[in-house]
């Protein structure tokens, strides 16, 4: 997920194409029992709300997750639609509050410019990769000074790390202190606002409203962003309480803040991950295992390879846990795929496989386009089991961070949300990505070598490869988020 010219001019190719080219040119073949229902799916079109008019003050906020499914046309708006009513129902007087990764979605410069002139106080911060027509039209009416009630900025490295290359704001939230009947409403997830995420990524949004101090942090922590630091910002936590979080992410709600310093032996993901109990014994006195499905977006280099690590060690230990991803570093698919005495590790994919993770010498090889899908842009983590000696923990881990290398030193969040409703939520997302034509089985075997066992040919030093896609994409869709 470096950022280099080549990506940035990649992302943009990606939107034009994704803008210009049918979307069943650059999709997957289509299983023929799927081909007109999901796979074979209409070009993205304009989403339609009610006529523009003055915001409806009895509109109540659904709250809870939403996802959308790339695949079925009907369902790639669900988060985009939720996200521009809460634009359209803010009223005068009222404050928006976003940050995100991307946004060129023409009709959010709409709703936005509408906010700003109808007297809504709109603040925006982006990241600097892209500056399509969208955000010059929304900056034109809102300028660029965060000193001002309404602002639109695009922070250079991440607006509290350090400046470099590498860094981004990629974290994803959405304010608002007050929109229809409701105040203090908090949305986050994976979810940014363009073409990508309703064409081509499956995410995820979590709304919930009336918690004034929940709302009042992540207010803070956008106040915090607009500097645009040039030097790395502490990390810190905060949950429903505000920082003061003594049970940690046993609260209700718990959001850490990064960047924050990683390594293998001091990392936030090691840390859920070595509280998790695999077997256990509920109040019934009966013996069972706890659930845990990851709906990734990127898993690779040396973060990914020792988190697989991890999670192929808890499936060892009697988890029963199902990893889905939209891209795998090729190390760490070995990594997470090494058999173990219960098998392997339950392994499905909505994206594609990088070749390689280091440069191989061979031009043919390292210059060689990845295939692509409609993809995972999800970042989540869900238990049903065991967590910290409780046996009947319902936990979700979601929000803006990738568990790979640049997921911990830039702009990001990483939420947690406590209740058997919001677990039972996206497990049944989950499931449904699970299942065919929307994912496909991660894991083909190759072996170094043969030798013969009581007359058989055993093969000797498996390994898991990348499976061939055998796709004909027509160009690049893939935006580095």
């Amino acid at each position: 997920m470096l950022r280099s010219t080549f990506i940035a001019l990649s992302a943009a190719c990606g939107l034009l194409t994704a803008l210009l080219v049918p979307a069943s040119a650059a999709a997957p073949p289509a299983p023929a029992t799927v081909a007109r229902g999901v796979a074979a799916s209409a070009p993205a079109a304009p989403t339609t709300l009610a006529r523009p008019g003055k915001p409806n003050k009895r509109w109540k906020v659904p709250t809870g997750p939403k996802f959308n499914n790339p695949m079925i046309p009907k369902d790639r708006f669900v988060i985009e639609r939720h996200v521009l009513r809460a634009i359209r129902n803010t009223p005068k007087g009222e404050k928006i509050t976003i940050s995100a990764y991307s946004l060129d979605r023409q009709v959010f410069a709409d709703e936005l410019i509408r906010a700003k002139r109808r007297g809504v106080k709109v603040k925006v911060l982006l990241n600097d990769h892209l500056v399509p027509n969208a955000q010059v039209r929304i900056q034109r009416v809102l300028g660029n000074k965060t000193k001002k009630s309404s602002f639109l900025r695009r922070c250079v490295s991440g607006c509290r790390a350090d400046k470099n290359e590498y860094n981004n704001l990629h974290s994803k939230f959405y304010l608002f202190s007050r929109t229809g009947r409701n105040r203090n409403v908090v949305m986050l997830g994976s979810y940014n606002m363009t073409l990508n995420a309703v064409r081509w990524q499956w995410n995820d949004l979590w709304t919930t409203v009336g918690k004034k101090t929940l709302y009042d942090q992540f207010v803070s922590l956008f106040n915090d962003m607009r500097p645009d630091w040039d030097k790395r910002r502490a990390s810190y936590a905060f949950c429903e309480n505000g920082r003061d979080c003594p049970a940690g992410d046993q609260q209700k709600y718990y959001n850490i803040v990064f960047p924050r310093h990683t390594t293998p032996k001091k990392d936030v993901v090691l840390d859920i991950l070595n509280n998790v109990q695999c077997v256990y014994t509920d109040a019934a006195g009966v013996q069972r295992r706890t659930q845990l499905a990851l709906s990734m977006h990127t898993m690779r280099g040396n973060r990914g390879n020792y988190i697989a690590d991890r999670l192929r060690s808890l499936y060892a230990q009697g988890c029963n846990l199902r990893v889905n991803y939209g891209l795998m570093g090729f190390y760490t698919k070995k990594h997470i795929g090494a058999p173990t005495p219960r098998g392997r590790v339950p392994l499905r994919s909505t994206g594609f496989n990088l070749r390689d993770d280091v440069p191989t010498g061979d031009p043919e090889i390292d210059n060689m386009p990845e295939n692509i899908e409609r993809y995972t842009h999800h970042k989540y983590f869900v238990l049903r089991g065991s967590y910290k000696g409780n046996v009947d923990s319902h936990i979700v881990w979601t929000g803006s961070t990738n568990w790979s290398s640049l997921g911990t030193p830039q702009d990001e969040i990483l939420f947690s949300i406590h209740g058997r409703g919001v677990v039972r939520d996206y497990m049944a997302n989950f499931n449904l990505m699970w299942k065919k034509p929307f994912s496909r089985d991660a894991y083909t075997t190759t072996y170094s070598s043969w030798r013969m066992v009581n007359g058989r040919r055993v093969g000797v030093g498996p390994m898991v490869t990348v499976e061939p896609d055998r796709l004909r994409g027509a160009g690049p869709t893939w935006e580095n988020d």
